[in-house]
């Protein structure tokens, strides 16, 4: 085991990263992609770099061992000499963009979800949560594509102080979904070793590039990557395939600054004295099954109130030392937010701060060693909020 390291990983050509649904090469399949990898396929790429025999190029499996720690995947920006220009996180669930008379669709309307009063006439599964809602109701409509990662400025600033505003410049916050390509594949008749008749499929990739147009109309060219942060032993510079169809990327050392290595002094004192926070998840988490905080938060002394999330992520993968496929398992997306209640001890409202910020969470200790469950804080003040019933046409 050696110290820890930042790692960049440098796509050589658009990356296939499979989602949970059956894919064959019958005539009309689509395989989709995910947006970024799934922690767990970056984690297994880190560990069979650092697993492989340097002189044999051979796998090697007795340097297995259950005592590392991965987290990623971290979206960045690069410039020509691949030094980080900026970081990207996934949006966080609690802000919602709105349409505004703005043509272009460079400006959009940002509001604010929040926990809600309980309504007498409103089931839920859980009786300890709350919905969330918007305090008046907002007549235009949802943005068509706001952006899918924010930077740290953006998005730090939103941890600090969610508050809804209007006229927002989109790219100041951050990036739509990088570009996909699609690929145009034909299936083989094995036995004539000639293609099928009628038998194509279409594959889509990440393309690890961001095309704007400038001012004077010409394209140029954003460049991205992916950063990895972990303990175990890697050889720099090396070459190996991430994600389907064996694609490669280069291994890169990478000495940047981390902007989250420690939780701002502002947000730590808010929260402290507050005794209520907002946790968002950078990356998936799992919490045993289709229980959204699972006993983890419980765990750390934290009492959920309520969550904002999309639907449920399946992930499943295959054993390599077992050679067998793993289990399916739940995981709530990157993005969600959770509305916590802390313990009224300070001390130990500290210490959850410690315990959460800039580390990964869940029910599942290897699955938080390969990154899953990477989590942020922010304030929140705590208030449940009451609807108005008037149409919002401004903030």
């Amino acid at each position: 085991m050696s110290e820890t390291t930042i790692w960049l990983i440098s796509p050589r050509d658009p990356l296939i990263f499979r989602n949970g649904k059956p894919f064959t090469a019958a005539p009309g399949s689509r395989a989709e992609t995910l947006p970024l990898p799934y922690p767990g396929t970056v984690s297994g790429a880190t560990r069979t770099l650092a697993w492989t025999d340097r002189t044999t190029d051979v796998f090697d499996e007795s340097l297995i061992n259950d005592n590392y720690s991965v987290c990623a995947p971290f979206l960045v920006e690069l410039d020509v000499f691949d030094n980080v220009i900026s970081w990207f996180f996934p949006a966080p669930a609690d802000a919602v963009f709105f349409e505004t008379n703005d043509k272009s669709e460079k400006e959009a309307d940002l509001y604010d979800l929040k926990p809600m009063l309980p309504q007498e006439d409103v089931m839920l599964d859980s009786k300890d949560m709350v919905l969330c809602g918007f305090e008046k109701i907002i007549k235009p409509k949802p943005f068509r594509s706001p952006p899918s990662f924010w930077n740290w400025t953006a998005l730090v600033d939103w941890l600090r102080n969610p508050i809804s505003q209007s006229d927002v410049e989109l790219h100041t916050v951050g990036i739509d979904h990088l570009p996909l390509q699609y690929r145009i594949h034909v299936a083989m008749e094995n036995s004539l070793q000639s293609a099928k008749e009628g038998a194509l499929f279409q594959t889509s990739g990440v393309e690890f590039n961001y095309k704007t147009v400038s001012n004077s109309m010409l394209q140029e060219t954003r460049r991205f990557g992916l950063v990895v942060i972990s303990d175990l032993d890697i050889q720099g510079g090396a070459l190996s395939p991430l994600g389907g169809e064996k694609r490669f990327v280069d291994w890169l050392p990478l000495k940047t600054d981390l902007p989250f290595q420690n939780c701002p002094q502002d947000i730590q004192d808010e929260i402290v004295k507050s005794g209520y926070c907002r946790l968002l998840l950078v990356t998936p988490a799992y919490f045993g099954g289709t229980n959204l905080s699972g006993n983890t938060l419980t765990g750390l002394g934290a009492e959920v109130i309520a969550t904002i999330n999309n639907r449920f992520q399946t992930v499943s993968g295959w054993d390599y030392q077992k050679k067998r496929p793993k289990a399916t398992k739940h995981l709530v997306p990157a993005g969600s937010v959770f509305f916590l209640r802390l313990s009224d001890n300070l001390d130990k409202r500290k210490q959850f701060i410690n315990q959460v910020w800039g580390q990964t969470i869940g029910d599942d200790p290897r699955m938080n060693s390969d990154g899953y469950g990477f989590s942020l804080l922010g304030n929140w003040d705590g208030k449940l909020r009451s609807m108005n019933m008037e149409e919002s046409d401004d903030h």
